[in-house]
């Protein structure tokens, strides 16, 4: 059975929205990469910041499926936090793309758009509370710090890969993480 055209509208957008951004995404695109109707797309969003809440909200599940499986599948804490890394670098290294999409919708979301803010907010969340999860599985003394830690050079290496168009940054923060999780005060 194919798509719907709610999960056709969603998946376009999401990607069009990871490529370029919210702001320069309009919906006559959306709905012709779609192949929907007009009224299919009003029919199942009210607005394009609705639209934008599924969307994102798809990308962030997606992310978050993705870091749980690597979770699973690896031997320990220390070495699924440098595999969450080795996702970055994948990542990174497409020719799409652009940053964190959740660091790009806070800069692009508009004064009073809590949705796409809470959004933002909710899945950078979601990613630290990963990475404390690591941490207090490595019994690390201060977890919260930790995974602060972490999600920073997890953020700062996506900047900087955008910038530079370049996998570096996020091999970089990699070889920080090794060294954060290698400390011996544990």
């Amino acid at each position: 059975m194919g798509e719907t055209a709610t999960e056709r509208l969603t998946a376009t957008a999401a990607r069009l929205f990871q490529e370029r951004g919210l702001t320069r995404v309009g919906i006559n695109e959306i709905i012709r990469e779609a192949d929907v109707a007009r009224m299919s797309l009003y029919n199942n969003f009210s607005s394009k910041r609705d639209l934008a809440v599924a969307a994102y909200a798809r990308v962030s599940s997606n992310r978050l499926e993705a870091v749980d499986a690597i979770i699973r599948a690896s031997a320990g804490p220390a070495d699924a936090i440098l595999a969450i890394f080795d996702l970055a670098v994948e990542l990174a290294g497409k020719p799409s793309f652009r940053g964190c999409a959740f660091i790009d919708l806070a800069a692009h979301a508009g004064a009073g758009d809590e949705p796409l803010m809470d959004l933002a907010r909710s899945h950078k969340l979601l990613l630290r509370e990963r990475f404390e999860r690591l941490a207090l599985d490595l019994g690390d003394p201060a977890p919260q710090t930790l995974a602060r830690q972490l999600l920073t050079l997890w953020d700062g290496a996506f900047v900087g890969a955008f910038i530079e168009s370049d996998v570096a940054p996020v091999l970089a923060a990699r070889a920080a993480a090794a060294k954060l999780v290698a400390r011996e005060d544990r």
